[in-house]
């Protein structure tokens, strides 16, 4: 999904982020761990293995775990449908589901039934790579340039991209800057424009100074896996890993899925409300449909006895390749990427000497979690329609550790790593420690911390300048935040020229799991002083809104929250704009440079003005004011999509409210929200039928240039 989209979507998890370090629980995940959010993050051939038809029949207590297990997820984390697997050395030893095929009817789940896996997609796309390379075909530490001469950028450091830099997400890639990804309806839009929006963008970064997840890096990896190899990416999956593993129900996007046989998902906003299944058209980073137990059988491509790639193609891709840029210092950790993998090193297998290779994957509406043990010949997989596949993953860590005591590997529980407790006597903060003191960004929001002679950190965000949340000193510059479920340990580090405040949170959800993440949260900034004709500039449009008009009518963008775009001058620090620092009376730039994910999917902003109406764009997405908004009133009226096929928006008088709007046109892209911006009805999701206005809100558009739209209102 394009960048603006993704950055508003960060302001929800933002939001989200707030409430769980207030410790408040309005929202049902807000409870739970910054870990958790942190992470939306291998010859003798073995037998292929063929699909059973129904759920293997197991022994031991295993059966029992993962009924238990799964059941958390339905009943307390929001998964509407979750269906599991482990297999122990080709053998499928569990396998099942929990939850309903969908709220309104009584259809059975099956072992059979696929769910969109996501990121778990790129998995496979690294591992395509990894095979070119065994050929001799490609090699990871060439430019990606010299493979795909089509590939240029408006950043001459483009050139000094490897393809292992693809794999490992530290390419300076700007992180999801296709359009029409995330879809209602099959579509190549992405796939084929990719190339094209790229050569108009700069990196964000310097080639391989630090890994920061990527969407872009895997597409732009699937374009070189299909130039290598001569084939589509489909035609290559399928011939050299699907079929060879007998995944039968393992598909593409563009592949004959059945996407109304999948188990439904709903609205976050109102979950009684069915959506279309989830279509990722970029295949290389999220586009692929699977099922619990094909995803273990494709744990098999990853053991040392695998048939699929070389020992040394394995041994490559389960180095922690983060470590060799800019990474915080860790104890325990859930993020470590390898080369497609987003831990090689994950907690707690890692410090009982086990590596643990994982990878998570969630689409808007679907999770999975991927978790394999090599050298003890395990995987586990585990999917679901709503939820998270973090909670995905403490499901399968759990399994896979009472699998490995069920095998003898070890004899009780492994220890969790435990954050320091808080001291009787708080020791006071060292002036060093103080100098620390000031504003912090990352790539949603601003912060501020400063220090009490009492010993304590203040953590202030900018949506809640007002509410600063306490941190007690433990001792080494070192502050303790605990809660019931969740700690977390905040310390500063300097790393790369920046200073970055580190956090370190250990969940443990009690019936489901244990997770530790050590991650960089924010980077020191300095205020940024703005003269008055551009201070001016930037205060004008904090009054406004900007709406999306660049995206397909069959975007599942139409249905979230996000098709808006406001840009408040901060109040909270000089010279900011939703953490992006102004330059100018048009542009604002994003600066933070934080690994992981707490600089992920950043564009600059820049406004133009055409015609007299002010645009605001970012990578592949474009936004108009709301002051080119048309007024809806009763009676019928016709409107016209633009030459460039712009989405047109609407607005809702409250006068409104409660009358009935009918809509005739050739291209149905109709959607209505109300005055916060929840949409009420999509044409694509929701079929035709009588659409009731609410009291204010604002009425979208969509569909080919020229287009044109009877609405009548009465």
């Amino acid at each position: 999904m394009a960048g603006l989209r993704l950055f508003f979507m960060g302001i929800c998890v933002l939001i989200v982020s707030i409430e769980r370090i207030k410790g408040g629980s309005q929202m049902k995940i807000g409870k739970y761990s910054l870990a958790l959010l942190l992470v939306m993050a291998g010859c003798t051939a073995q037998p292929a293995v063929s699909p059973s038809s129904e759920p293997t029949v197991e022994t031991g207590n295993l059966t029992q775990t993962a009924e238990q297990l799964a059941n958390v997820l339905v009943t307390q984390l929001g998964a509407t449908s979750v269906q599991y697997a482990l297999m122990d050395n080709g053998e499928v030893t569990v396998s099942g589901q929990a939850g309903v095929f969908a709220k309104e009817s009584d259809q059975a789940l099956s072992a059979q039934d696929q769910y969109a896996i996501g990121s778990v997609s790129k998995m496979f796309t690294a591992a395509a790579v990894m095979k070119l390379q065994d050929e001799g075909k490609l090699d990871l530490d060439q430019p990606v340039a010299e493979l795909l001469p089509e590939f240029t950028m408006a950043d001459e450091r483009y050139s000094e991209i490897t393809v292992r830099m693809l794999l490992n997400h530290s390419s300076g890639l700007p992180g999801s800057s296709f359009s029409e990804g995330f879809m209602f309806v099959p579509d190549t839009t992405a796939h084929d424009t990719f190339l094209e929006n790229l050569k108009t963008l700069h990196l964000q970064a310097d080639p391989g100074a630090y890994s920061v997840y990527s969407n872009d890096s895997f597409v732009l990896a699937e374009l070189v896996v299909e130039k290598v190899s001569g084939q589509d990416f489909t035609s290559y999956l399928r011939t050299q890993f699907i079929e060879p593993l007998g995944m039968t129900r393992t598909q593409t996007s563009v592949g004959n899925v059945d996407f109304n046989a999948m188990p439904k998902v709903y609205s976050a906003t109102q979950p009684q409300r069915a959506l279309p299944a989830d279509i990722v058209s970029v295949i290389g980073t999220g586009g692929m449909y699977s099922t619990a137990e094909d995803l273990c059988r494709w744990g098999l491509a990853f053991m040392p006895s695998s048939s699929m790639l070389s020992a040394e193609a394995l041994s490559a891709m389960s180095v922690n390749e983060a470590k060799k840029g800019i990474w915080p210092t860790e104890q325990a950790n859930s993020i470590g990427y390898g080369l497609g993998w987003d831990s090689v090193e994950l907690s707690p297998f890692a410090q009982a000497g086990i590596q643990a290779l994982s990878k998570g994957g969630d689409t808007m509406y679907s999770h999975t979690a991927f978790v394999v043990l090599p050298q003890q010949g395990l995987t586990c997989a585990v999917l679901s329609s709503g939820g998270l596949s973090s909670y995905n993953q403490m499901m399968a860590s759990t399994l896979l550790e009472q699998a490995l005591m069920e095998k003898g590997v070890i004899s009780e529980a492994l220890p969790h790593y435990q954050l320091p407790t808080t001291p009787e006597t708080v020791p006071a903060i060292p002036e060093e420690v103080q100098a620390y003191a000031g504003l912090y960004a990352d790539s949603t929001s601003l912060y501020r911390i400063d220090f009490t002679e009492e010993g304590i950190l203040n953590f202030t965000i900018e949506q809640m300048p007002d509410t600063p949340t306490p941190l007690t000193h433990v001792g080494d510059g070192q502050f303790l935040l605990p809660s019931p479920m969740t700690n977390q340990l905040f310390s500063f580090e300097e790393n790369g020229g920046h200073t970055y405040l580190k956090v370190e949170a250990v969940t443990e959800i009690p019936g489901l799991g244990y997770s530790a993440t050590t991650v960089y949260y924010a980077m020191k900034v300095e205020e940024n002083p703005l003269s008055d004709a551009v201070k001016s500039a930037w205060q004008t449009r904090s009054t406004k809104t900007y709406l999306l008009i660049s995206e397909d009518l069959h975007s599942q963008i139409y249905e979230m929250i996000l098709p808006i775009a406001p840009v408040p001058l901060s109040s909270f620090a000089e010279g900011y704009v939703n953490a992006h620092q102004i330059v100018d009376e048009n542009r604002a730039v994003a600066i933070v440079q934080i690994p992981g994910s707490g600089s992920r999917d950043q564009f600059d902003y820049t406004f133009f003005t055409q015609d007299g109406v002010e645009y605001l764009q970012g990578a592949g997405d474009l936004y108009v004011s709301q002051d080119s908004a048309v007024k809806a009133e009763v009676g019928t009226m016709n409107v016209t999509l633009n030459d460039q096929g712009h989405t047109q928006w609407l607005t809702l008088d409250p006068a409104l409210e409660g009358k009935t709007l009918t809509v005739s046109s050739d291209s149905q892209g109709v959607f209505v929200y109300d005055a916060t911006m929840i949409c009420l009805y999509n044409c694509v999701t929701d079929g035709e039928k009588t659409i009731t206005l609410p009291s204010g809100g604002t009425l979208g558009l969509a569909g080919e240039a020229g287009t044109v739209f009877t609405l009548t209102i009465e």
